[in-house]
């Protein structure tokens, strides 16, 4: 008895840990936006971000500390930040969220004017994934729609 426990046990050490698949992969990629930007929560990145991590921009790529200073200001700009997926795709290492956020931009911040106006914002980002953990990502975001939302017209402004 004492020897199977002890190569149970030496399997259990020594075995790779266990890869995770799209189903898992597609339920990291919602934890970006329901925990991280819709609740606000940063302090489980770990579990969500692999190492070498890239998010790329239109014009330039951005690391984990950058997108998450974005992710900061994003939220303070929308104190009442809700955030919502819509659908996700998975296949192989990639998953695909759609998502929709919206809010009231109480704040400048972000590059945001903070007149009070509440806009809605729609997006799709693609995530690859390394061993369970999102290493790339690429998102579009309807910003023109949302900056509309946000400026007044021309005849209503203050």
């Amino acid at each position: 008895m004492t020897s199977r426990i002890f190569w149970l046990a030496a399997f259990l050490l020594t075995s790779e840990p266990a890869i995770a698949g799209p189903a898992e992969n597609a339920e990291t990629g919602k934890r970006v936006f329901l925990e991280k930007m819709g609740q606000g929560r940063f302090d489980r990145l770990n579990e969500i971000y692999g190492p070498g991590f890239v998010a790329h921009g239109a014009d330039k790529d951005y690391s984990l500390d950058e997108d998450n200073a974005s992710g900061r200001e994003w939220r303070r700009a929308f104190p009442d930040l809700k955030v919502e997926v819509l659908r996700t795709v998975a296949h192989g290492d990639l998953v695909a969220v759609h998502w929709q956020a919206g809010g009231t931009n109480s704040v400048a911040a972000a590059g945001l004017p903070g007149l009070g106006a509440k806009a809605t914002v729609a997006g799709m980002t693609f995530f690859r994934f390394a061993n369970g953990r999102i290493v790339e990502e690429w998102s579009v975001i309807d910003v023109a729609s949302m900056m509309r939302q946000l400026t007044p017209e021309p005849s209503k402004k203050p």
